[in-house]
């Protein structure tokens, strides 16, 4: 076959038997390998470009440069170099995009309207063969690197990663810093930063080491001439992926313990053990196999018996970082004040239990439950977005065959005894890295990116020793056969012949009001059932609603042992607060819906709480709201926002306070009358017939006998800024104070209606706006890295918010930014109008008349409609008709109004705390 034609793999890919889509795999003339996806049902067409070069391949003076390099192409090319020309053509045409920069491969996508797919894909290919590395933009991007990095300062995560770095082998790419910032990559040298990066790019990025994906809704033809008329000019300059070769780490980092001060409140261990890389395992996945035994959480299990003993608050294995050449597997536990008194104790039960996996574990008839699991899970899957998809098996085609490209995730052939064998050996004392994360740790180094202050020190042979656990000394047991663990069946037959849209109320039941919906769309054997209890005992103060919080979390402890095998089989729940009360949601492979959701119901009825369990519960949720002030202040601001504007929404601290306030006989005695008044709306949906619908009624009937018939009197409508203003007592905070370095400022633009044309004309200004301020304030301004607009409705009131986060920036000088841009953009608007209206429709309209993609969203959208009370399910496409009902001059005298009206404004402000140096 002559390179760069094409041929239908199709029949050689294996797919779930629920996916519809049409595959394609062709080879362009430069080598480029391109998988082509038809998917009829797509809203939006959507390309993915995966490259083999990411922060291993930085030099070792430009840390970073593979970081930058992912900011730089989105920055102009040769045949379209304005800075924004790609952003600003995504926005008008329904577009979105984003790239991300990992160890050893990057990431670039986008989705658009499919009428603009090949104008959008002749854009986007231009970065991969004629970036223009601008050294104007160069100077400017380097601000806009700096300010991720500061953003990403108090990052927990990153931080414990870099200390992680810090202590590999130096000698290894996984040392280097990924971010870079300006220290990396603004300094001295030779070769200029612009130089350097046309070097990285015309080393790394070719053909040879890309992948690409194209997916929509065109045919497979159409989309393999677009991948040969933009891709084919893509050069090739030879050469493959080498693999890493330097171990990770050398003999005196391994057999050590680590010892890490983080910023908020923590007690985490964290057992590491050196494993090799992972890749050629994959038909096979030994190592998950060995973590889902660790992680296992149902009775008897090395979770229930650290639990049990007060040790640990929660346990996941098979964690941690991995490449060509090395696999981090980690075993992560959030430990108890008890548990950090007596980490050896736990680490020797965890060896205890790896022995016990050793000499009892490897048996086939385990590794074929894992098969049958995660066969239900692809044979079942529900199916994603095609936007979603494209991206990931841009990246699989790097790590899988052809057969293999979508199923490869999946695949279980056997079990690899000789394998598990050999990784278990590793799993020792000498091979294990024991991070301790907490605020009162020792330490005697600096950890100079994210100043982190840690120790490292050698585990002693004799402590070795004695942490080495045998399996007779382990008090945990493998699991039994799991019962809920069965090859799924088909769909149960439809009720009715008609096609039903939607949910419909069923019989009247006192203080129920029950919708059901046998879905005739998606036909897996799967089912959704949300149960609303609306509780004005659990919301009524900050006190009730911490209280409310922690009786969800106490139930969720309680039956996460009880249903643990019923999750693995594929059935899941949750148990949350909201603003009416108190939500339960049971999903999963419909067959054991009923089970579980009786279950549920039943331990909410008789559940009796460990009076040790309630108190480690109460204090873990009150440090962890104490420690939100560490959050970013945007997060907090929107948080904040929250709480001003949504009745029964409490703030982190009050709820701290309120939650410590609280002792075991106070939340008993509230527990009393949590349940009296209360009222319930429940969702069934998906492959439940009406006789299941009924016997879950029935379920909660005998939870809750005396179900109340009076309507809930909650009201949840939104203050009105306007009204509020006319009250005594109205005085909204403006300023935050923080415990994060950067400044951040908040805008809000209120409608003091809820209909749906005032909905349709906010959703048609933060579409035109939001390309806007990103541009000017971000891409040209510089002024941070978190810069945009969010579009969000309160009980179907519109608002409109523009918000900026800054490193550089103090809360004042965001504040004057964007009031000048708004000045700036109302003067604008009657000239932008006529040219960006139309395709802000189209691209609106496109969002809301778009069916949705599987059984989870319909459900989500659907229980979303019954809880706004849209129970004619009508919302959506009154949008989209008010949408293009809009006339350009009634809009624009709207959204002038909207933005000019004072009384329906409030601006939030975010500044770090200043500590007195001298106090």
């Amino acid at each position: 076959m002559e390179p760069g034609s094409s041929q239908d793999f199709s029949p050689l890919i294996i797919k779930s038997p629920t996916d519809q889509r049409d595959y394609r795999m062709l080879t362009l003339k430069n080598g480029l390998r391109c998988t082509l996806i038809q998917d009829n049902e797509a809203g939006q067409s959507t390309a993915a470009l995966a490259v083999a070069a990411g922060h291993f391949q930085d030099p070792d003076d430009a840390q970073g440069l593979a970081h930058f390099l992912e900011h730089m192409l989105f920055l102009g090319t040769k045949n379209y170099p304005e800075a924004a020309g790609y952003q600003t053509f995504m926005s008008q045409h329904g577009g979105h995009h984003n790239a991300w920069t990992g160890t050893e491969f990057s990431s670039y996508y986008f989705s658009i309207d499919p009428a603009h797919f090949d104008a959008g894909l002749d854009r986007f290919i231009r970065f991969f063969h004629e970036p223009l590395f601008n050294p104007e933009w160069i100077d400017k991007e380097l601000l806009s690197v700096e300010s991720e990095f500061q953003l990403k300062r108090r990052d927990e995560l990153r931080r414990l990663y870099q200390v992680h770095k810090a202590t590999a082998n130096p000698a290894h790419p996984f040392s280097k810093f990924s971010v870079g910032n300006l220290s990396t990559l603004k300094i001295e040298r030779q070769q200029s930063l612009q130089s350097l990066l046309q070097d990285f790019f015309h080393r790394w990025y070719h053909a040879a080491r890309m992948t690409l994906v194209l997916a929509g809704p065109h045919s497979l033809d159409e989309l393999s001439a677009m991948a040969e008329r933009h891709a084919g000019a893509i050069e090739n300059r030879g050469g493959s992926r080498q693999p890493v070769t330097v171990p990770l780490y050398l003999p005196e980092q391994l057999g050590i313990e680590i010892q890490v001060r983080p910023i908020k409140e923590a007690r985490r261990l964290i057992m590491a053990f050196a494993l090799p890389g992972i890749d050629a395992d994959y038909a096979c996945k030994t190592t998950s196999y060995i973590a889902h035994l660790l992680g296992y959480e149902g009775p008897g299990s090395l979770y229930s018996v650290l639990h049990q003993q007060h040790l640990v608050n929660s346990l996941a294995a098979g964690g941690g970082i991995s490449g060509s050449n090395f696999k981090d597997f980690n075993i992560n536990m959030q430990l108890t004040d008890t548990g950090l008194e007596r980490i050896d104790e736990v680490v020797r039960e965890v060896f205890a239990y790896i022995d016990l996996i050793r000499e009892q574990g490897l048996e086939d008839w385990r590794y074929q439950e894992r098969q049958v699991s995660v066969r239900n899970a692809f044979n079942f899957q529900e199916p994603s977005r095609t936007s979603d998809l494209a991206p990931q098996l841009a990246i699989n085609m790097h790590h899988y065959p052809v057969a293999d490209l979508i199923y490869g995730d999946y695949r279980m052939e056997n079990l690899n005894h000789q394998r598990a064998g050999e990784l278990l050996s590793l799993m020792t004392p000498a091979n294990m890295r024991l991070t301790i994360i907490h605020r009162d740790v020792t330490t005697n180094s600096h950890e100079p990116i994210y100043g982190t202050d840690y120790q490292l020190q050698l585990i002693s042979r004799k402590r070795q020793q004695q942490m080495d656990g045998r399996a007779a000394d382990s008090k945990a047991q493998l699991p039994a056969a799991n019962p809920y663990l069965r090859e799924v069946q088909q769909a149960q037959p439809l009720e009715s012949d008609t096609k039903d849209s939607r949910p419909h109320l069923t019989s009247p039941t006192p203080g129920i009001q029950h919708w059901h919906f046998q879905d005739p769309d998606f036909r897996a054997p799967k089912a959704h059932v949300y149960c609303q209890l609306s509780l004005p005992n659990a919301t009524a103060s900050a006190r009730d609603y911490a209280q409310a919080r922690l009786w969800c979390e106490l139930m969720i402890d309680k039956l996460n042992e009880s249903c643990y095998d019923a999750e693995i089989a594929g059935l899941h729940f949750n148990i949350y607060p909201q603003q009416r009360g108190i939500t339960i949601h049971t999903s999963g492979y419909s067959a054991g819906i009923p089970r579980l959701t009786q279950t549920v119901f039943a331990a909410c009825s008789e559940a009796v709480f460990d009076p040790e369990r309630w108190d480690d519960l109460r204090q873990k949720l009150a440090s962890n709201w104490r420690s939100a002030l560490a959050n970013k202040p945007l997060n907090l601001l929107f948080a904040r926002l929250n709480v001003l504007l949504q009745p029964y929404t409490y703030d982190t601290q009050t709820l701290a306070d309120a939650m410590e306030s609280v002792t075991l006989s106070d939340f008993e005695a509230w527990r009393q009358r949590l349940f009296e008044p209360v009222q319930a709306n429940i969702l069934t949906h998906g492959d439940l017939v009406s006789a299941q619908a009924q016997q879950l009624t029935r379920y909660l009937q005998q939870w809750l006998p005396a179900l109340s018939a009076q309507p809930a009197a909650t009201e949840l409508n939104p203050l009105l800024l306007h009204k509020a203003r006319e009250l005594p007592d109205w005085a909204a905070p403006a300023v935050m104070t923080t415990q994060h370095s950067d400044h951040a400022a908040l805008w809000l633009f209120q409608s003091p209606d809820s209909s749906v044309t005032s909905q349709a004309a906010v959703m048609l200004l933060n579409h035109i706006i939001g390309p806007r301020i990103f541009t000017e304030l971000r891409t040209e301004r510089q002024l941070g890295y978190m810069v945009g607009s969010t579009y969000l409705p309160l009980q179907q009131y519109p608002h409109l918010l523009l918000y900026v986060q800054s490193g550089s920036h103090d809360r004042q000088a965001l504040e004057r930014e964007i009031k000048t841009f708004v000045g700036r953009f109302c003067k604008q608007l009657k000239k932008i109008l006529p040219s960006e209206l139309p395709q802000a429709r189209r691209a609106l309209s496109q969002q809301l008349n778009e069916p949705d993609a599987n059984l989870r969203l319909r459900s989500q959208r659907l229980w979303s409609s019954i809880i706004q009370h849209d129970t004619e399910f009508l919302r959506l496409n009154q949008l989209a008709t008010a949408i293009e009902s809009w006339s350009e001059e009634k809009l624009l005298d709207y959204l002038l109004e909207f933005l000019g009206n004072k009384n329906d404004q409030l601006v939030l402000t975010a500044s770090p705390k200043v500590f007195d140096s001298a106090g």
